[in-house]
């Protein structure tokens, strides 16, 4: 379409270039007859591909099925023979594509596209779609090929599981951190579906912790008798649930659970225990088949003897076991394609998103009345969500992953006899400014720009003191103004600066490819083979600097490409050291922190450098949408999924940038709605 577009403003350009050449400027009558201008040549029209690639293809195998007003199933090709004809009819195409693709055109006993000719015809179809649709399509088998079908039901991930059982017990046990670590995958994160595996030591893991949490949360006091139970009813202390008699900790499963009474047999009271439990560990109201299961499981602790507690806790303990618990289950509808989500499924996947945990009250009750398919519901219920502290599972699990700073403490630290102040609480601190910087910015509704540019930053009295920065008071993180805008945003966060440095020294290699990759989205290739090795140490070597050494590196033109792009955006932020420290000189020399980038823009110092980002918003803008939009489906991002890229990225910049329009503008998406299922 682009292509024809520019061929008929080049030719009408010509035309017009002609006419006035041939017309002149008006002149006195000349003695002889003008001569008749010469013959202008037309314009070249480009090949018309369709015609002479596709169209050969479709009759051969297409038109002996698909010719005329009774051809198959309605589908008729003979009157496609140009570029213009089809892309007049993209639907057509599109139904063409995805016969094609799912090997059910030709049919079977026909002669067959061999892999040449179901390419060309495929590429041509997907590169003249219309993109403008795909805000209302998912990848499916149909119309993207070779696409493997994606499964969004998987499990939780370790964060997730950990704060489940911490919304599900009342207490905050970290079960998961003794799990194998997630892998990452899709757009970068740990909740992508195709990394989370099941292997056999993290199955032992499970009942480990479903063990050990149910010890903590229930410990097995000795039970009252019949008698206690009897007269602690008759003395006002309580009928259905004293607590307190078996000596739990306070927790909102043993408030949650029920006991047996004088009025009120074992059996009855652990099945009241174990559908209000299942109900909310499974994350949807419990079928009649199951809760039975969970049943027979206490029924028969209790014939061998068992206590009360001891037989419940084995049925609680399925729960926690259960695929039904450990996996965001949505189920398989009876037959193939593109379909939304059920109500309690949907409450899944935004709670996931937004609190890193199961669904609270509020949101169950709207599943289980059908409301969630509401659109003003969602909305509502999205921005109330935002504005709960346990937003707070976003700003922790997207930050982390996003800037990649997870490592910071454990795998990455700074040599620890040249920088002795830094410390396991050091580490733990920079990590939270940082996720404590995205939730300020979730929870007050402010610009994304912020993450770029801010005049303020979140600190305690150990960062303000480490930072050279006025006095704070106490642990707690908090909004403080700035006095200048050098500190404000993702690059001045100290744990992004100490993560991009070497255990002895900055880089401005790891700083610059950092900024390209994480802030604007670009991609930046490995160093070649040969690409040499810098030192260790910023000391000065043969009487250079540091950049100096760099600049001599860039004259190698297998590394000058990448480089020019890097080093400038590093040197940028050498004013911070290895610890995210403000300095002058480094080596006895004084700090250059200045930088020409390619295009020939200048700096000095990172308060400019942010100005020079702010200039390229839009990549800013479009690779935070991205990451978000890969995060909150779980999966990576397809060419269906560009769409929602491109309007979120028009709403924000309609909406002054403001942070609920990104995460209202995702969970309201399709493809966050809606799944495709393969049979």
């Amino acid at each position: 379409m682009l292509a024809s577009r520019l061929h008929v403003l080049g030719f009408s350009t010509f035309a017009a270039l002609a006419i006035f050449t041939t017309c002149g400027v008006a002149q006195e009558p000349a003695v002889e007859p003008p001569q008749p201008a010469a013959p202008q040549p037309a314009a070249a029209l480009p090949p018309d591909e369709f015609a002479l690639k596709v169209r050969p293809i479709v009759e051969h195998h297409c038109l002996p099925c698909h010719d005329g007003a009774e051809s198959d199933g309605g589908l008729n090709l003979a009157p496609y023979a140009t570029s213009a004809d089809a892309l007049a009819a993209p639907l057509v195409w599109e139904q063409v594509m995805a016969r094609v693709n799912l090997h059910e055109m030709p049919p079977e006993g026909s002669d067959q596209l061999n892999d040449e000719k179901r390419s060309t015809l495929v590429h041509w179809i997907a590169a003249h779609r219309r993109v403008e649709d795909d805000c209302h399509k998912l990848a499916t088998d149909g119309n993207q090929s070779f696409y493997p079908g994606h499964v969004m039901s998987r499990r939780l991930s370790r964060s997730e599981y950990n704060n489940t059982i911490r919304d599900l017990t009342g207490l905050d046990l970290r079960p998961a951190d003794a799990f194998p670590s997630d892998g990452s995958g899709g757009e970068g994160f740990d909740n992508t579906g195709d990394t989370l595996f099941v292997s056999p030591v993290l199955l032992e893991q499970y009942l480990l912790a479903a063990t050990r949490v149910l010890d903590v949360a229930l410990p097995e006091r000795e039970e009252m008798t019949n008698d206690e139970t009897r007269m602690t009813k008759e003395n006002g202390e309580g009928s259905s649930s004293p607590h307190s008699s078996f000596g739990f900790r306070h927790s909102s499963l043993s408030s949650s659970l029920t006991f047996p009474t004088a009025d009120l047999p074992p059996h009855a009271a652990a099945r009241q225990s174990l559908a209000a439990f299942a109900r909310r560990a499974f994350r949807r109201p419990l079928a009649d088949d199951e809760l039975q299961r969970l049943m027979t499981l206490f029924d028969r602790a209790q014939t061998r003897g068992d206590a009360y507690l001891p037989s419940l806790k084995l049925a609680l303990k399925a729960v926690l076991i259960s695929p039904h618990f450990l996996f965001l289950v949505e189920p398989e509808p009876e037959t193939e394609g593109v379909y939304p989500l059920g109500h309690h499924q949907l409450a899944a996947r935004l709670s996931y998103f937004i609190w890193n945990t199961m669904p609270d009250d509020e949101l169950a009750q709207l599943a289980d009345a059908g409301k969630l398919h509401d659109e003003a519901v969602l909305r509502d219920q999205i921005r109330r969500m935002l504005a709960d502290p346990k937003a707070r599972g976003l700003a922790d699990s997207f930050a982390t992953q996003w800037l990649n700073i997870g490592a910071l403490g454990s795998t990455v630290k700074p040599d620890a006899e040249r920088f002795p102040e830094f410390d396991a609480q050091l580490a733990a601190d920079m990590r939270a400014e940082a996720s404590g910087l995205v939730e300020t910015i979730l929870r007050e509704d402010r610009s994304l720009l912020d993450l770029v540019d801010a005049d303020y930053a979140v600190l305690n009295d150990r960062l303000a003191a480490h930072y050279g920065l006025p006095p704070v008071e106490g642990s707690e993180l908090r909004r403080v103004p700035l006095n200048d805008r050098r500190r404000g945003g993702v690059l001045g966060l100290g744990a992004v600066l100490t993560t991009t440095s070497l255990p002895l020294r900055t880089s401005p290699v790891l700083r610059g490819k950092w900024v390209l990759e994480e802030v604007l989205g670009a991609s930046v290739p490995p160093p070649p083979p040969n690409a040499g090795v810098l030192p260790e140490d910023d000391r000065l070597h043969d009487g250079l600097t540091l950049r100096q050494r760099l600049e001599q590196h860039r004259t190698n033109p297998e590394c000058a490409a990448c480089h020019q792009r890097m080093d400038p955006l590093g040197f940028g932020l050498e004013c911070f050291d290895a610890t995210g420290r403000w300095r002058h000189h480094n080596a006895g020399q004084p700090i250059d922190s200045s930088g020409t980038l390619p295009d020939g823009q200048t700096f000095n110092g990172p308060a400019e450098l942010k100005q020079v980002l702010l200039t390229r918003r839009g990549e800013f803008l479009h690779n935070v949408t991205r990451k978000m939009l890969g995060y909150a489906l779980g999966r990576g991002l397809s060419q269906f999924d560009d769409c929602v890229v491109r309007e979120t990225v028009k709403s924000l910049e309609a909406n002054d940038c403001r942070s609920s329009v990104l995460v209202e503008q995702i969970a309201m998406s399709y493809p966050f709605r809606h799944r495709y299922a393969k049979k």
